[in-house]
Parts: structure tokens; C-alpha cells; sequence
């Protein structure tokens, strides 16, 4: 939807199914209304903070064009992360965590499509929150024998992913 307003006789138009559209003033800002706040709200996120003396904050009123400070555009570095309250050494352990958590989880997808058709089947049917017995059911299989599979893969893809854990 695209909209123009004609300037001279106040007329206000929405582009509605590649048509224009004439409506009224009141029409064509409830209609604006929204995306003009959400233009607003993105422009505050590309504001900084600073602190207002007080042990609070406020935003910054100077032209981000010029500032240090400014969200978009500019190098983060550690000095300003501990400035703000920030501490890096306890998100070193949290990365670490995260690509270890991103590594196992990639080696869990492939060690899941190199199944064969039961074992995925099983997987998948878990993955849905069946119960063991459920999936017996469904794969029309005895219990005693849904066991042994479910161990077998288990163990499988736990000696697979002992790097991982």
C-alpha cells in the first residue's frame, strides 16, 4: 500500500490494490498511526543510554553522527561493555557453553539423518512426546521388542555424541 497527500487541497490518499484511494484526514492518520509509531519506536532503539547522575538513565539528545556512543554502526569494545555494567569474563564461559551446546547439536542432526528408517521413526515419534508404549503401538510392535530397539539406539547415539558431552 503506498499513500500520498495532495499538499495544496488537503486531500489524503491510500494506495489500496495498486488503486488510490481518497479518504479523510481522520482515515488517513488511524491508517498511519501505527507504522509512523513503529518508525518511531526503531529510530529510539538506535539511541543511547546515559547515565543521569542519579544511578538511572536517559537518552541521549546529542547528533549520533558525532558520538561515541551510538548503537548502529560502531565497534563494540570491551571498555565500554564494563562501563555500562556489563562484565565480559562471565559471557566467556556462556560462549564457550553456546558453541558447545551448537557443535553437539549439529553432530545430534547428522547422527539423525544416518538412522535407519525404525530408529527415525522412533526418534521422530518422541520428538512428538509419545510415550514408549505409544510408539510400540503406533510401529505395531511388541513392547519387549520396542525396548531392545530403543536401547540399541540409545547407546548408538550415545557413544556418537560422547565427544560432544
Amino acid at each position: 500500500m503506498q499513500n500520498r497527500v495532495n499538499q495544496e487541497t488537503k486531500q489524503y490518499y491510500l494506495t489500496i490494490e495498486g488503486q488510490e484511494v481518497e479518504v479523510s484526514e481522520e482515515v488517513y492518520r488511524a491508517f498511519k498511526r501505527p507504522i509512523w509509531a513503529e518508525h518511531k519506536r526503531n529510530d529510539r532503539q538506535k539511541l543511547c543510554q546515559i547515565s543521569d547522575g542519579k544511578g538511572g538513565l536517559k537518552r541521549c539528545i546529542e547528533d549520533c553522527s558525532k558520538c561515541s556512543r551510538t548503537k548502529e554502526g560502531n565497534v563494540l569494545s570491551l571498555d565500554g561493555l564494563e562501563e555500562t555494567g556489563y562484565s565480559v569474563e562471565d559471557r566467556a564461559q556462556d560462549i564457550a557453553e553456546i558453541v558447545a551446546d551448537k557443535m553437539l547439536l549439529e553432530e545430534l542432526f547428522t547422527a539423525l539423518e544416518e538412522l535407519d528408517p525404525n530408529s527415525h521413526r522412533i526418534c521422530e515419534l518422541l520428538m512428538e512426546g509419545h510415550s514408549k508404549r505409544e510408539i510400540a503401538r503406533i510401529m505395531s510392535i511388541p513392547q519387549s521388542s520396542f525396548e531392545y530397539q530403543f536401547k540399541k539406539l540409545m547407546a548408538s547415539l550415545r557413544r556418537r555424541l560422547e565427544n560432544y558431552i
